[in-house]
Formats: C-alpha cells, sequence, structure tokens
C-alpha cells in the first residue's frame, strides 16, 4: 500500500507540472496575440510625415529679423525653437542652427527618425530630425538670415585728388553700384567692390558740374539670396581743386611719351612701373592715348569686356571712340571707350545699336527691325545717306510709311 501511494503522488506531481506548462503556453500564445494587437494599433498611430516652413523676412536696412517659423502635419504642433547661435552674432548668409520641437496629438507617436523627404524643411537646410521620446520630435536645420543692405552715411571726394569718389563703407555690404553725372546727365555707370574708385578718365570736362549717386549691392547670384540693395545716396558736388588741375596739366606736358608720369614706361607688350614691377588689370594714359594691361601685364588689342561694359582697342592698343567697323558690322564707342547700346541721336540722324545681353556684342542695326514691339526701318547703306540710319516721316524703300518717330504705320 505504501508503494501505491508513492507512485500515486508522483503521478499527481507529474499531471500538475503539465498543467503549469500548459498554463504557461496558453498565457504566452494569449501574450503574442496581445502584443501583435497593440503594435498593428501603433503604426496606424505613427506620423510619417510632417513639414517645417520658414519664411524670411526683411526689416529696415541693416535689420535682421528671426524668421517665421510653422509646422504643417496631422497630429502634430509647434512646441518649441531654440537658436544655437547668439542672436547678436547673427550674420547675413551665415548659417544658424535652429532645434525646432514638434509635439505629437491625439494619441499619436513619432518614429524613432524622420529623413528629409519624411520631414521637408523648406526656407532652411534640413540637418536631422530625430524622436526624444514617442510624442516628441526634434528637427535641426540651418537657417540663413537675410537682410536688406543698409546705406553709407558719407558720400563725397578725396582730399588728395578731386576727382576721386569716396564714401564711407557699408557693413556687410559685398560691392556697390555707382552712377556718375555730369550736368544731371549719367555719363558712367559701374559696379566695385571697393568703398573708392578714380572717377577722373570720366570727368573730362571742368565746366560741368560732377556729382555721383552710390548704394550697397549684393555681387553674386547666392549673396542676392540673403542681401537686398540698400537705398541710392546722392554725392556732394564736385569741387574743382583748379590748382590741383593745373599742376596735373603740367605734369602731363612734362611726361615722356612712352610714359603715364607716374616714373612707369611702356616696354614692348608691357608697362613697366619704377620697381620694375609690371602694371596688371589697369588702364594707363600714355602720350594722350588710352591703353589697358591684363592679367598678365600684356597690352590688350581688339575686344575688352570690363565688368558691364565693352571697350575697342586697336592693333596698337590704343582704345578708340566713335564709330568703329569689325568685320561687317558697325559700333559706336562712347566718349568714355565703353561701347554705346540703344539709341543714339548724333546731329540729324538716329540709330539704334543692339543691347548688350548673354555675352553678345550690340551692333549697329540695319534694315527692318522690331523694338519694343514697334517696327522701325534702319537705311542698310549706300548712297548719301549715313548706313545705320533711321526712316522717319517717309516711305522705305520697299514701299511702308513710317511716322515722325520712324515707327512702321500698318
Amino acid at each position: 500500500m505504501r508503494q501505491i501511494g508513492i507512485w500515486c503522488r508522483k503521478r499527481l506531481a507529474a499531471g500538475i507540472a503539465a498543467f503549469g506548462l500548459m498554463v504557461t503556453a496558453i498565457g504566452a500564445v494569449s501574450g503574442q496575440t496581445a502584443y501583435a494587437a497593440t503594435k498593428k494599433t501603433n503604426d496606424s498611430s505613427v506620423i510619417e510625415k510632417l513639414t517645417v516652413t520658414f519664411k524670411s523676412s526683411y526689416g529696415e536696412p541693416d535689420e535682421i529679423l528671426e524668421p517665421e517659423i510653422t509646422v504643417n502635419g496631422d497630429n502634430c504642433t509647434l512646441y518649441d525653437i531654440q537658436y544655437r547661435t547668439d542672436y547678436d552674432k547673427w550674420k547675413p548668409g551665415r548659417k544658424v542652427r535652429v532645434e525646432v520641437t514638434v509635439k505629437a496629438e491625439n494619441d499619436k507617436v513619432f518614429p524613432v527618425s524622420l529623413t528629409s523627404s519624411a520631414c521637408r524643411v523648406t526656407g532652411a537646410d534640413f540637418v536631422s530630425a530625430r524622436a526624444l521620446d514617442n510624442t516628441t520630435l526634434q528637427v535641426r536645420a540651418d537657417y540663413k538670415p537675410v537682410m536688406m543692405l543698409g546705406s553709407t552715411e558719407s558720400a563725397g571726394w578725396s582730399s588728395s585728388s578731386s576727382k576721386k569718389a569716396t564714401w564711407k563703407a557699408v557693413p556687410n555690404a559685398p560691392g556697390y553700384s555707382l552712377v556718375l553725372y555730369g550736368d544731371n546727365k549719367a555719363v558712367r555707370r559701374m559696379t566695385t567692390e571697393k568703398n573708392s574708385v578714380d572717377l577722373s578718365q570720366y570727368m573730362k570736362d571742368d565746366d560741368k558740374t560732377y556729382y555721383y549717386e552710390v548704394k550697397a549691392i549684393p555681387m553674386t547670384a547666392d549673396e542676392k539670396k540673403y542681401l537686398k540693395e540698400g537705398i541710392v545716396i546722392p554725392s556732394e558736388d564736385q569741387e574743382v581743386d583748379w590748382e590741383e588741375v593745373d599742376k596735373a596739366q603740367k605734369n602731363s606736358e612734362k611726361a615722356d611719351k612712352t610714359g603715364a608720369g607716374d616714373g612707369g614706361s611702356l616696354k614692348g607688350n608691357n608697362y613697366i612701373m619704377p620697381d620694375g614691377s609690371k602694371a596688371v588689370n589697369t588702364w594707363k594714359k600714355i602720350g594722350g592715348q588710352w591703353y589697358y594691361f591684363d592679367g598678365n601685364g600684356n597690352r590688350v588689342s581688339g575686344w575688352l569686356a570690363l565688368g558691364d561694359y565693352w571697350y575697342y582697342l586697336d592693333k596698337d592698343g590704343i582704345m578708340k571712340t566713335g564709330w568703329i567697323q569689325d568685320g561687317d558690322r558697325w559700333y559706336y564707342m562712347n566718349e568714355g571707350g565703353d561701347m554705346k547700346t540703344g539709341w543714339l541721336t548724333l546731329g540729324e540722324y538716329t540709330y539704334y545699336l543692339q543691347p548688350y545681353s548673354d555675352g553678345y556684342r550690340g551692333c549697329m542695326f540695319t534694315g527692318w527691325r522690331t523694338i519694343d514691339g514697334k517696327s522701325y526701318y534702319f537705311h542698310t547703306g549706300g548712297g548719301k545717306r549715313p548706313g545705320g540710319t533711321l526712316y522717319t516721316n517717309t516711305m522705305t524703300p520697299d514701299g511702308y510709311w513710317v511716322d515722325g518717330n520712324g515707327v512702321w504705320i500698318p
């Protein structure tokens, strides 16, 4: 009987153990089912896309404004903005690291991270988008502040030369646009990266009253993305120092025909300064004629492009003015040597020279041409009438009438 009791207890223990294993297995299966259901619910609750927008705006000159930042996405909202560069150290075009915190709403959650295609950033450069917890996403971006350039506080003339324009530099200005006027008519337009420029070669008439207008401008396409040009400031009228004029004239008369009065001399295709160096990227007036020496110090001949202007120098390197012919095309060079474009009236005749664009030189128009939507006829040459002149108030050679302004009347 004792052996039978022992056997029964062992069987009972084995049965209890087996029952325990069965309960454990059922619990495991139930747990997996519950986890799967939860996982399925979480998948449908994940915020997979959103957009962070940086909107720039220009304030007063020299003022940098913080961007307007907005978040657009389902079930999420902007929570916080942190700038990792002190505001007083912001510079136009210089990157500022921004951390934008976004909160999930309505029981939604964020994934561990989002790519730039899922978290779209406009108006700034995407860096990263990572979850701080299930309902908090931190978006990092690099923003470039924008600014309107200020205006110079003073614009006048150098104390050492009455024909050298000089003005106070504008903070953050990459360059400047300058227009020179003589008796209220534009004489010369140019851009420069410096806050002074010698205008003596364009101020040849001492009977005229000269002044200039200057403004700070961005110079490159990239700078134009975050800088807006400043306000135009007029200079003081030029006051002619007649003692200086007389002195310059005497020095010019004394200058050797092979030099520009600065101690240098023309040697072959180069202009050699007193210290033995070559004059480079500069104009030199030698014997009453203007020459240009390139970056290698060589005298230039033919067409020369400087900034927005074209010049023509003959085979000897002498800058030409007036009408010139290159092949079968005619061009007109202003008194300062730069190529004329647009309408030109000389005496009783009017011409039109094609505006400069896309690296192409303007030349004199002949025959029928459409300008600003209107048709004009320009003489093609031959006879007493100069080629290129505008027909007005008459019949064209092919039988069409043009009015007093040269416009074709259908």
